[in-house]
């Protein structure tokens, strides 16, 4: 039977009820609070980030011109190497042996600023990267921030309504303040999936601009891959990753036989298209991220991360056969050397070199 609410049962009833209630109200409440802070202290760091990107993005411009005001230098250093070499030429022996020796000194420093110039964009190139993906993690945090803010719009309305419950309507301010902060919350949640929409925008950006710097200035024209400066940079990038993670790689340098055949019997252009289908076998065995070379005119270095001589054995005669079946009349080449302890990058390509021309001399 129903307590009466006029009787002490009731009264006791009631108060153990509303207790309840307020109980459940406080705890809505904290948990919004709590949400609160976390979100806000979430919101600074987030602050913190897009200032950070915001200064490496615009470093990197002044960056940009920096090389290109180096390279202009660099080249118009050549040019005075030149103009005064070729001045000097019909001058005594003497005299034109040290025009000529200031003039491989400007060229060589000229080298080596260009070379400079290069490794930095390609730090620029993986900046880049890094950045886009840094952006699309800040989406992501930010797609979940926004789930947090409408769960606890949720708990707010929940509050709100314990609120009316447990106090009639003389809670209607504590449940209008609830109300309001669940509007507010509801509004800072689509605001993050504004903000998280324009992260992955400019993660897009960034990636197109790594992407255009990359063909623009380090990629093979006729083939796609990696030019020789860019491509070591990368090649040292694996060497690195390897010590730091397992000190499994392998380097394969490969070799198209009987390009000079081709090209003197069919000319250059059959020549071209062969070094093209050459390139195109390479790549349709390896990895989307085992990086590739060119070295020469027929000359491609491959990195082969995470594996060993076998392995990479293995890899390069599906290559070779590849190519051959593609291709009839044509033949590749290659010699392998995996990483030691200690090597240097440039000792690991003279040895995969060795390798290869061991390999051609049976």
């Amino acid at each position: 039977m129903p307590a009466n609410p006029d009787s002490p049962e009731g009264d006791s009833t009631n108060g153990l009820e509303a207790a309840r209630r307020a109980d459940a109200t406080r705890a809505q409440d904290e948990a919004a609070s709590v949400a609160d802070r976390t979100l806000a202290d979430t919101d600074q760091t987030r602050a913190d980030t897009d200032q950070s990107l915001a200064d490496t993005d615009q470093a990197r411009a002044e960056d940009d011109q920096a090389r290109s005001d180096s390279d202009q230098l660099a080249a118009d250093r050549d040019q005075a190497a030149s103009d005064r070499e070729r001045s000097q030429h019909s001058a005594e022996d003497l005299e034109y042996m040290t025009a000529y020796a200031a003039s491989e000194a400007d060229r060589t420093r000229s080298t080596a600023e260009r070379h400079g110039a290069t490794e930095d964009r390609a730090a620029t190139m993986f900046e880049r990267a890094a950045n886009a993906a840094q952006r699309d993690k800040q989406a992501s945090q930010r797609d979940l921030e926004a789930e947090v803010r409408d769960r606890t719009a949720d708990l707010r309305d929940e509050a709100a309504g314990a609120h009316e419950q447990a106090l009639g309507r003389g809670g209607e301010w504590a449940k209008s303040r609830a109300r309001a902060d669940a509007a507010a919350d509801r509004a800072r949640a689509v605001e993050d999936r504004r903000r998280a929409a324009e992260d992955r925008r400019q993660a897009a950006i960034d990636r197109e601009r790594a992407l255009a710097e990359i063909q623009r200035a380090h990629l093979d024209d006729l083939t796609g891959v990696f030019r020789r400066n860019l491509g070591m940079v990368v090649f040292q990038r694996e060497v690195d990753r390897s010590r730091r993670g397992d000190g499994r790689l392998v380097l394969a340098y490969c070799d198209l036989d009987g390009l000079k055949l081709v090209n003197d019997e069919q000319g250059h252009t059959a020549g071209d298209a062969l070094i093209k289908r050459f390139c195109t076998s390479i790549r349709s065995r390896l990895r989307s991220y085992d990086p590739v070379m060119r070295i020469g005119g027929d000359e491609f270095l491959c990195a082969l991360p995470n594996t060993d001589l076998d392995q990479a054995h293995r890899v390069l005669d599906a290559i070779q056969h590849a190519f051959a079946d593609g291709n009839p009349g044509a033949s590749m080449s290659f010699g392998l050397a995996d990483l030691r302890p200690d090597e240097s990058l440039a000792t690991l390509v003279d040895r995969a070199d060795l390798a290869l021309r061991e390999a051609k001399a049976v």
